[in-house]
């Protein structure tokens, strides 16, 4: 019985390791709550023995919601647009597995490429180990293709990969490279006004990664905010006095192209 009282004890005070800052003046009200509603279940007939307890304090908060941010519309923008024409074959380059990437394969057969293998296997999902900068994929060859919000981090050793000042421009360049003609890039990146946030993640100008694709086609642009807001079809000039905002391109290479060189 004593352990029992004590593992209940180390179960209910896990919360005030786990909060940080201002949530920790709110812990004494959000534990009074907590113990109130326990005693309540069990007077009702619950069965909730103590050293079972798992408070989680902070989920009637409606910030605690899943959903906004750059991810959460990010990956319904791309899952749309494949799923109003699902292509044969989709490859990805680096983008979210546990978003995007996974929920693609309910869609059409994805081929995933990265530098890190993943821990899980999926039906409809193909890992390919390789690198952004120099995937081994002949040129024009790819007719579906995306990159979300992986462009900003490559050279600067975040997820192991090389050291490289011109990481997400050599990114554009060979995502550039494989795409067919007529091919779809999906690719998505932080906008705003430009930082280099070392070794987390690069912020570029709107309009730049459009100046480095001369030889696609944008066909639309959309982006999510500083405040988290989805805004469809604006311009990228719009986006130009954000902090953090995540811009979302869709290309298309035309019939007649020149190559776009290696940078």
């Amino acid at each position: 019985m004593r352990n029992k009282a004590l593992v209940g004890l180390w179960r209910l005070l896990q919360p005030i390791r786990h909060a940080h800052g201002l949530r920790r003046l709110r812990l004494p009200g959000l534990y009074v709550r907590y113990l109130k509603d326990w005693r309540e279940f069990r007077a009702m007939g619950g069965v909730a023995p103590f050293n079972e307890v798992a408070p989680v304090l902070f989920d009637r908060d409606p910030a605690t919601q899943s959903g906004g941010g750059h991810y959460f519309h990010q990956d319904i923008w791309a899952l749309r647009k494949l799923s109003q024409s699902p292509p044969t074959e989709h490859h990805d380059v680096g983008s979210r597995l546990d978003g995007f990437v996974g929920q693609l394969t309910a869609i059409c057969p994805v081929v995933y490429w990265d530098i890190r293998p993943p821990s899980f296997k999926l039906p409809r999902f193909e890992f390919r180990q390789g690198s952004v900068l120099s995937l081994p994929i002949e040129d024009r060859s790819l007719a579906s293709l995306s990159c979300l919000h992986t462009a900003e981090h490559v050279g600067l050793g975040r997820y192991g990969d090389p050291l490289d000042p011109a990481g997400t421009d050599k990114t554009l360049a060979e995502l550039s490279r494989v795409l067919a003609v007529g091919g779809r890039l999906l690719f998505s990146i932080p906008v705003g006004v430009e930082k280099m946030q070392f070794n987390a993640q690069r912020i570029w100008p709107p309009r730049r990664p459009i100046e480095r694709l001369t030889d696609l086609e944008l066909v639309e642009f959309s982006a999510v905010n500083d405040a988290g807001e989805f805004l469809q079809n604006v311009s990228p000039d719009d986006m130009a006095g954000q902090k953090y905002a995540c811009g979302l391109y869709e290309f298309r290479r035309p019939a007649t192209t020149t190559a776009h060189p290696r940078v």
